[in-house]
């Protein structure tokens, strides 16, 4: 027997189970397709193998029956076992066959293999903890995005992918929940998000964790309306050293129903420019995606990345809408409004300021404007042309710089412009956080004589309670207040007049942007709305032509 070592048999049993499975089945089925033959040399009756863990319940626990006679076996079975190196315990049973009783030399060979056996099961443990660990989210135990990628390509192959839809989940503001509750509670919260996602999922798709709070879902199309519902806020609770912990996550999320023709990369792209605009769109935590917003998407990366290049171009340019007295109809003041000269075109600001507002390129542009009606405005005075005052824009962007009154002030020192000639406009004055910023910010302008305006009043960017707190001068109505007027909606005709009304008996100067019809002109003229400006005077003007305005003292 000693010759079995070397014989073709046992060379063949080896190499057919020593082969990397990642699964414990599969690897008890390529030993029970192979042992046959040596069953029958060592007169084996019954080979029987068990895998157990107690210390750890979720653990592999497994039973097999690697090879059975029909002969029949021998009740008197060796048995040998090993230690895995997670604690748990490798058992092999062999029996002889029927009326045979093991010599020496069979149960030397049985115990060989019995430890071959052995190592290959431990081999096959080790590669599918390493497998799983690969898959698998360190935190929370559920899938990574390795996992879900390979599991996304199963469906796809089965021709299953257009009946899923990808959904971004983002946990709305966890960072608070860390701040207040600490790390150690936050990380609890995401544990029993993920495992209640988990569950919920579990026979519907699939689910894994991208990392921090961010989730991603691929799931049947019939249960997303029912996932949204369930997950959009989900209350927690539990006790950490004697402490209960009570809290309610609420998520935003990106939706990407799966065409056949996409890969799990095109849904995830979708889905999360989706959550991005739910990030960024008040009101709005559960999106849908559409092309569209790709488009959207491309378009401002465009403008991101051609702005540095046009503005040393110098391809934005200055308009100046004017603003005219209603009673004696002559030019009172102007506008500046930024346009983008792209050669072909002249692209309005609707199609980039949002871009730049977004990264704060804002500020390098609103100066740049600011500095051209400064120049404009020495030009004019050096040519004997008198000039009325300009309102300049600056975003709420720029209210984070302390300097930024001194800075204003700096140019306006180089051109030695009067401060009867400049109004700054602010926009979106309720939306900044740092309202004592901001009152320190239109006091030093107003110490100077420089007219401040809050525009878009009336909308909710611009509120009453920002009039309050800030000393603006100038009240600049929002054009929507107007879009109704010609529907005769008396409604908001009583709300127009009560806001010039309370205006004027605040003292401040009152325009209304946005004017368009004779009908509108005559209804700002009879609620004593001293200014208007709006295309029914005239449009956004190129430099050139309002200089004319102003050299014949244009009255409308």
């Amino acid at each position: 027997m000693d010759l079995l070592f070397f014989k073709d048999t046992y060379r063949a049993f080896r190499s057919a189970f020593q082969k990397n499975c990642s699964s414990l089945d599969d690897m008890a089925k390529a030993i029970s397709a192979s042992i046959a033959p040596i069953a029958q040399a060592l007169n084996i009756g019954l080979v029987k193998a068990s895998l157990m863990n107690p210390a750890d319940r979720n653990a592999y626990n497994a039973n097999w029956t690697f090879f059975e006679s029909p002969d029949g076996c021998s009740l008197a079975a060796l048995i040998e076992s090993f230690r895995t190196g997670d604690n748990g315990i490798f058992s092999l049973s062999v029996n002889p066959l029927s009326r045979h009783k093991f010599n020496e030399e069979e149960i030397r060979i049985i115990k060989v293999v019995a430890q071959d056996i052995f190592l290959q099961i431990e081999r096959t443990l080790l590669t599918g903890l390493i497998t799983k660990a690969r898959a698998t989210d360190t935190m929370t135990g559920i899938p990574n995005m390795g996992d879900l990628m390979q599991k996304g390509l199963n469906i796809k192959i089965a021709k299953k992918f257009s009946q899923y839809t990808g959904i971004f989940i983002n946990l709305k503001n966890y960072k608070f929940i860390n701040n207040t509750l600490g790390g150690i509670v936050g990380d609890q919260g995401i544990i029993m998000f993920a495992r209640m996602a988990q569950d919920f999922v579990r026979g519907k798709g699939e689910i894994a964790r991208l990392g921090g709070d961010n989730f991603f879902t691929f799931i049947q199309n019939e249960y997303v309306d029912t996932f949204i519902q369930k997950f959009s806020n989900v209350e927690l609770s539990f006790s950490q050293r004697n402490v209960l912990h009570t809290f309610s996550i609420q998520t935003r999320m990106g939706i990407c129903p799966a065409k056949q023709s996409d890969s799990m990369g095109d849904v995830m792209h979708g889905s999360s420019i989706a959550l991005n605009i739910a990030k960024n769109e008040y009101g709005k935590d559960v999106v849908y995606y559409s092309p569209k917003m790709l488009e959207s998407i491309m378009h401002e990366k465009k403008i991101s990345a051609t702005f540095q290049e046009a503005f040393k171009k110098h391809e934005f340019v200055v308009y100046y809408q004017p603003k005219v007295r209603i009673d004696s109809g002559e030019l009172y003041g102007g506008e500046a409004l930024v346009r983008w000269n792209l050669g072909d075109r002249i692209a309005p600001p609707a199609e980039f300021l949002p871009v730049l507002e977004k990264e704060a390129s804002i500020c390098q542009l609103d100066f740049y404007v600011f500095e051209m009606v400064c120049s404009d405005l020495r030009k004019w005075i050096d040519e004997g042309i008198t000039p009325v005052r300009i309102s300049s824009n600056f975003s709420k962007q720029h209210l984070k710089n302390k300097a930024l009154a001194n800075e204003i002030l700096a140019v306006m020192s180089r051109y030695n412009i009067d401060s009867k000639y400049i109004e700054i406009e602010l926009t979106e004055v309720s939306d900044f956080e740092d309202s004592v910023a901001m009152q320190d910010f239109v006091n030093k302008l107003r110490e100077k004589g420089i007219s401040v305006s809050i525009d878009d009043f009336g909308t909710g960017s611009s509120t009453l309670n920002a009039l309050t707190n800030i000393d603006a001068n100038i009240i600049k109505l929002d054009k929507s207040l107007l879009e109704n007027m010609d529907k005769n909606n008396e409604q908001d005709k009583i709300v127009l007049k009560n806001m010039v009304n309370m205006m004027q008996e605040l003292d401040k100067e009152v325009i209304a942007e946005g004017v368009e019809t004779k009908s509108q002109l005559e209804f700002l003229k009879g609620i004593n709305c001293p200014m208007v400006q709006g295309f029914f005077y005239d449009k956004p003007l190129p430099r050139s032509e309002f200089e004319m305005r102003l050299k014949e003292r244009r009255v409308y």
